[in-house]
């Protein structure tokens, strides 16, 4: 009977972890997530997100499913002197909770550029 159970609980596991989908994407600043996906998490896998900063600043995130080659593991200010990054990582085992913010809607990124633009420009007078 507990062997009946235990094959139970494992098929349970196994049929909810391969409906659990994650979003997969470069995340930059202007564009947002840069090809789009899903993936399916495997049985015991976490979703993950990876944020990079440049002291402050916000660089780019990667979002993913984690893999029994690379699982999730929870990191914070972690970082990479070489480059100046600094990095964290957060873990998640829900139906899309790594969800990327929207995208910008073209329009804005095209006045936020301009805008840029135009400060440079003023700048190098």
């Amino acid at each position: 009977m507990k062997g009946l159970l235990l094959i139970t609980l494992s098929f349970l596991l196994c049929w909810v972890s391969a409906d659990i989908r994650c979003h997969s994407c470069y995340k930059v600043p202007l564009l947002g997530c840069v090809d789009r996906q899903f993936c399916h998490l495997e049985p015991g896998q976490q979703c993950l997100t990876t944020n990079a900063y440049l002291g402050k600043m916000w660089v780019f995130s990667n979002l993913r499913c984690g893999t029994p080659e690379e699982p999730c593991r929870e990191a914070f200010n972690q970082t990479n002197h070489k480059l100046g990054l600094t990095y964290n990582t957060t873990c998640c085992n829900k139906d899309n909770c790594n969800n990327p913010a929207p995208r910008p809607t073209p329009a804005l990124a095209l006045v936020l550029l301009t805008s840029l633009a135009g400060l440079s420009l003023w700048l190098l007078h």
